[in-house]
């Protein structure tokens, strides 16, 4: 719930206290529902729609396999970072929070950069669409293309719905999401059982007779690409599968606390989410790479688990139609999930007032949910939906979407892991000390991520073979909306402030780990000038 309360400081401004009040304990997420809320963001489309693409781009199973490996390496390098900011700032708003107090001056500017990054690309357009063509080649197998314009339509209805669900009931939200996951989980169990039972013998249906198996993992690096762009666009699509594991410092303070170790719940369903979805990543790989052939993989595009289906079990309806509405399924939970966490990060943010309409973006519902940030969560995830080309080959269109974010978060992770290591040189933090792992290997890990991520960020500029998107497109859109971050700040920071329109913000931490911010609205110079004016000429209008 939201109040506000007009008040005037002893200096003559204008102040307006803004309390948004902490969910009770009991209603907190536990173990499950936050290992859920991870597990449901990073298991979405990227495990059954991307193994194609990269494949594709490496040019043989085993340096996709590589790939894969390293996503998760690279992934609990991250995590491990982030799980030290969670324990030390347990609140809403995950890089939002790190980067505010990491970086303190400019001020303003981490915050401003941040905002624009995730309000322009933090959507869920890339699964919207995946979901929609996956529903819609279920119910018509003979169109495996089918009109974008109709995905469109169904990616539009899939968003639309989702937000309102999480608008009217939080307690709705959570419990399909929990199903969700528990369902995801057991969706890739059964694509490993599948493949790795390929490896005793033939495939079912028309496929009898054809061999399944060792023969297809031979000479596994055999073809690999020379591409140095092709392993960087591949690990920015390995990436974005593993992509998620963040999803719970969103939230945290919606997160148990139980006494004696507050940050247990969120330290272990994080470490369990990731363990579990790792290991089904790289098994599920295995059994795509030893249930077909290259050729057949890279020719399926993001319908690369169907086909699977039907490579294994043969063209009856239920693999057909059924499997392929699983798969929708979970590109529907990761949509969920991402909407969940990503409509409270864009609330945090507008209560910054760093948005034009703050106090609209920032207000709750009579149900208690973010009924603004929900609102700017689907205005932006409709405006790409609507916008993105449809270049059907290769499934261009869901790779560029997929992509944009990957991209400039792998940004923010680099910016957000050096600002973890100037924690100890802040006034505030000087007594902080790593809760997770000792100083020299949480330092270790974080040259080891930052590393890693300047590789990808360096090579995805690289020329790619022909396409009908160029290569330089995915990095120069996500470059530019930082950029227009940085121009966002001198705009907000100091040209408003030049002409006298003041905003300042200060948040305060609760014993539970909710925040209340209090907000100073006050205007000098020409615009209390042009505000004096205004009023009596509106006075004026009235007396006539």
């Amino acid at each position: 719930m939201r109040e506000s309360r007009p008040d005037s400081g002893g200096d003559g401004r204008g102040k307006d206290a803004v309390y948004y009040a902490p969910i009770p304990e009991k209603h907190k997420l536990g173990y499950l529902s936050t290992a859920a809320l991870i597990i449901n963001k990073m298991i979405g489309t990227g495990i059954f729609s991307k193994p194609s693409s990269i494949l594709r781009q490496t040019g043989s199973k085993g340096g996709a396999l590589f790939l894969w490996v390293t996503g998760g390496v690279m992934t609990l390098t991250g995590l491990f970072v982030y799980l030290e900011f969670g324990v030390v700032l347990p609140f809403n708003g995950g890089e939002l929070v790190y980067l505010d107090e990491a970086y303190t001056r400019p001020r303003y500017l981490a915050s401003c950069i941040f905002a624009v990054f995730f309000v322009l690309l933090g959507n869920t357009a890339a699964n919207t669409i995946a979901f929609a063509k996956h529903m819609l080649v279920a119910f018509n197998d003979k169109e495996p293309d089918p009109d974008y314009r109709l995905q469109r339509f169904v990616a539009l209805v899939c968003i639309t719905f989702i937000c309102l669900i999480h608008l009217f009931s939080r307690k709705m939200g959570i419990f399909i999401n929990n199903a969700l996951a528990a369902y995801k989980v057991a969706l890739l169990l059964f694509v490993v059982a599948s493949g790795f039972a390929c490896l005793g013998g033939a495939g079912g249906g028309d496929h009898k007779d054809v061999s399944y198996g060792k023969e297809n993992l031979e000479d596994a690096f055999e073809g690999s690409s020379g591409s140095p762009y092709s392993y960087a666009s591949a690990m920015l699509g390995v990436l974005y599968s593993y992509q998620g594991w963040e999803n719970a410092n969103y939230v945290l303070a919606e997160v148990k606390r139980p006494r004696g170790d507050e940050s247990r719940t969120f330290k272990r369903g994080a470490l369990v989410a990731f363990t579990v979805v790792t290991l089904l990543y790289i098994l599920a790989n295995v059994a795509y790479f030893a249930a077909s052939t290259t050729d057949e993989i890279t020719k399926s595009g993001v319908t690369v688990a169907a086909s699977f289906f039907t490579k294994v079990f043969g063209d009856g309806a239920f693999v057909n139609r059924g499997l392929k509405v699983l798969i929708a399924l979970s590109a529907f939970g990761n949509v969920l999930a991402v909407t969940y966490a990503n409509a409270r990060v864009k609330q945090e943010i507008a209560k910054q007032r760093i948005l034009p309409f703050s106090a609209f973006w920032a207000s709750t519902s009579p149900y208690g949910t973010p009924v603004g940030a929900l609102i700017l969560h689907w205005i932006f995830t409709v405006i790409v939906i609507v916008a993105t080309p449809n270049y059907t080959s290769n499934d261009e269109a869901y790779n560029l979407v997929s992509v944009l974010f990957t991209y400039g978060h792998t940004w923010i992770g680099i910016f957000v892991s050096l600002g973890l290591i100037t924690l100890p040189f802040h006034e505030k933090f000087k007594e902080w000390r790593p809760n997770i792992v000792g100083i020299k290997k949480l330092y270790g890990l974080v040259a080891l991520y930052i590393t890693l991520n300047v590789f990808v960020i360096a090579l995805i500029w690289w020329p790619a073979p022909t396409v009908h998107i160029s290569s330089y497109v995915a990095p120069a859109v996500g470059t530019s909306v930082l950029a227009f971050g940085v121009l966002y700040w001198v705009g907000f920071a100091k040209i408003l402030p030049a002409l006298g329109y003041h905003i300042d913000s200060e948040p305060d931490e609760l014993v539970d780990g909710s925040r209340v911010v209090t907000y100073k609205r006050y205007k000098t110079g020409p615009a209390a000038a042009f505000a004096d004016w205004w009023e009596r000429k509106f006075k004026r209008r009235q007396q006539l």
